[in-house]
C-alpha cells in the first residue's frame, strides 16, 4: 500500500559508508514548524541541485559546502540534515548573494550555492513561486499582530505543500 509519505520527495546522498536516502518527512521532524516554507523550498532547492552537481552517483556528503543567501532556520536546517555543512564548518550566510532578492526591504536572498570540489552549482527561487503576502508578512517581522502571525503560520504551511507538491525544475533558475 502507498502512503502519503511513501510520495514526498526525498535525496540520496553517499554517506561514508553507503548511500543514506533521506525523506522529506525526516528533515521536517528535524526542524520542527517553525519554518516550513523555507524548509521545504530548501529541500527541493537542494533536489535540483544535488543531481547536477554529481550526475553519475549521489555526492559525497563529506565533499559538500554550502552557502546560502537566506540566513533563516529552515534553509538552515535542511542543508544541515541533508549535508552536514553546517557541523562541519562549511555553511556560509551570504546575504549579498544578488539573485532572489524577493523580499523588500529585507537584506537577504533566496538563492544557494553548493560546492564539491571543483564542481558547483547555485539555484535562485523563482519570483512568484512564493506569495506576495509571505513576503509581506515576513518584512513586517516583529511588528506582526497576533492574527498575522496566524496568517503567517497557515501560509507557512500552504507554501511547503505547494513546493513539495511542484518539480524543481519548476521552482528555481539554475545558477
Amino acid at each position: 500500500m502507498i502512503t502519503a509519505a511513501d510520495t514526498r520527495p526525498a535525496i540520496t546522498v553517499e554517506g561514508e559508508e553507503e548511500l543514506i536516502h533521506i525523506p522529506y518527512d525526516a528533515v521536517a521532524a528535524y526542524h520542527g514548524q517553525a519554518a516550513l516554507a523555507m524548509l521545504a523550498v530548501t529541500f527541493q532547492a537542494l533536489r535540483l541541485m544535488l543531481p547536477a552537481l554529481s550526475p553519475q552517483r549521489p555526492p559525497r556528503r563529506v565533499d559538500l559546502v554550502v552557502i546560502s543567501g537566506h540566513p533563516g532556520p529552515g534553509v538552515r536546517d535542511a542543508f544541515e540534515f541533508v549535508t552536514r555543512a553546517v557541523t562541519r564548518g562549511v555553511y556560509t550566510v551570504d546575504r549579498a548573494l544578488p539573485q532572489a532578492r524577493l523580499c523588500p526591504g529585507v537584506d537577504m536572498s533566496y538563492s544557494w550555492r553548493v560546492l564539491a570540489g571543483d564542481r558547483h552549482i547555485g539555484a535562485a527561487l523563482r519570483c512568484g513561486v512564493v506569495p506576495e503576502r509571505f513576503f509581506e508578512l515576513i518584512a513586517r517581522g516583529s511588528e506582526r499582530s497576533e492574527a498575522e502571525t496566524a496568517e503567517l503560520s497557515v501560509l507557512k504551511r500552504s507554501i511547503a505543500d505547494d513546493v513539495l507538491a511542484a518539480s524543481p525544475d519548476a521552482l528555481f533558475d539554475r545558477l
